[in-house]
């Protein structure tokens, strides 16, 4: 492996082992609900619902069948991935080639304004430790885009550049597929026009997806962190949705003091 490389994974990997090996004991965090760290995919639930988030720490409950199909369907996405270590998939990340290669499931952990934060990327092309591309799956009969995607998808471009890569120039990718694509073949082999990026809508008998790509603006996903991590840190009272869908489909809508179901 080349010498450089070699030395910048293994920055990278410092970055990444400083994070969680500075972590409180289990439940013995300064944060909310005495959590150590916030993860990716908790921010962006703050962005459907910080009431729900908030309740489902509170009363957690088994997943719902939503999230089981969106487990699989990412599972399904990953079956033909070459498995990786994390210093395999840094440094894999940091060889240059001639085009952008994608690598799976890739580790996050950084910290801001001194809150830890974790997450797992889906999955980013990179080249020579340049990010191209970050994306995001989803798994919903609703093919639209809701906040809660562009937070989430911003963060991994974010986390990306905090970890040591070059972020410079990244676009993000959100990817919405219908809830019977989670166990499709063509996800399994990669097959879908979709996962190839061949196509921005596609349709077939099994399913239905469509691709949304944006560029990643550095300075508006840091003023959207920073309101998050102000719940985190019990800087401010927890919001409530404004949507009364979202409280007709939610499961603690029927102890939700905030409820709007009608």
């Amino acid at each position: 492996m080349n010498d450089k490389i070699d030395g910048i994974t293994g920055k990278i990997l410092e970055r990444y082992s400083s994070v969680l090996d500075n972590l409180p004991p289990k439940n013995k965090g300064n944060l909310k609900f005495g959590r150590r760290y916030v993860s990716v995919s908790s921010i962006a639930s703050q962005y459907y619902c910080e009431k729900k988030l908030e309740l489902q720490y509170r009363y957690p409950r088994p997943p719902t069948k939503k999230m089981l199909d969106g487990i699989m369907g990412h599972d399904v996405v990953t079956t033909s991935a070459i498995p990786l270590t994390r210093e395999e998939a840094y440094q894999e990340a940091l060889k240059p080639r001639e085009r952008p290669i994608c690598i799976y499931e890739i580790d996050l952990a950084w910290y801001h304004n001194s809150v830890p934060i974790l997450g797992k990327v889906d999955e980013v092309w990179i080249n020579g430790g340049e990010v191209s591309l970050v994306s995001e799956r989803k798994f919903s009969n609703r093919l639209e885009i809701f906040p809660s995607y562009h937070i989430q998808a911003q963060l991994y471009c974010l986390g990306m550049g905090e970890m040591g890569f070059n972020n410079y120039a990244t676009k993000y990718c959100i990817q919405v597929y219908k809830q019977s694509c989670n166990s499709c073949y063509q996800l399994m082999e990669l097959t879908c026009p979709l996962c190839l990026l061949e196509a921005a809508d596609y349709q077939c008998s099994r399913g239905e997806g469509r691709t949304y790509i944006f560029n990643f603006q550095h300075e508006n996903i840091i003023s959207e962190l920073n309101w998050a991590l102000d719940f985190w840190l019990g800087k401010r009272a927890t919001t409530s949705a404004e949507n009364p869908a979202k409280c007709n489909a939610c499961e603690y809508a029927t102890i939700c003091d905030s409820s709007l179901v009608v």
